[in-house]
């Protein structure tokens, strides 16, 4: 396995993951009304995952099913945020338990990376 690749899928992983957070405490936060630049923001996790799963496709050797799992439960958390911020819904428990799943995914997935690339040094 190329270190490198490994590398480049970790940071994909976590700055998706970071951008995702971001814009999920900031729905949370003030659900009923968000700042405008929120659907600038979801254009952006988008990209990033759409970047992401491209650089896995291209990569099918770096495919597991921790990371494949990652990025359903993303897939879950955006929908999610999608309808409470275009519905302006208040109650984000939907949201809450949605993000909560795809955060420890993220911690496993974060964790196995980190071991492999130290495997390689």
């Amino acid at each position: 396995m190329d270190k490198y690749r490994l590398i480049e899928l970790l940071n994909n992983c976590t700055e998706l993951f970071h951008k995702t957070n971001s814009l999920y405490q900031e729905t949370v936060n003030n659900p009923k009304n968000p700042s405008p630049i929120v659907s600038v923001y979801l254009s952006e996790i988008y990209t990033l995952s759409e970047k992401a799963k491209l650089f896995l496709a291209m990569n099918e050797e770096l495919a597991h099913y921790e990371i494949t799992s990652l990025f359903n439960f993303w897939n879950d958390v955006y929908f999610e945020l999608k309808e409470v911020i275009g519905q302006r819904d208040r109650n984000t428990s939907w949201l809450y338990s949605k993000f909560e799943n795809y955060k420890r995914q993220h911690e496993i997935v974060e964790r196995m990376l980190k071991d492999q690339i130290q495997q390689l040094n």
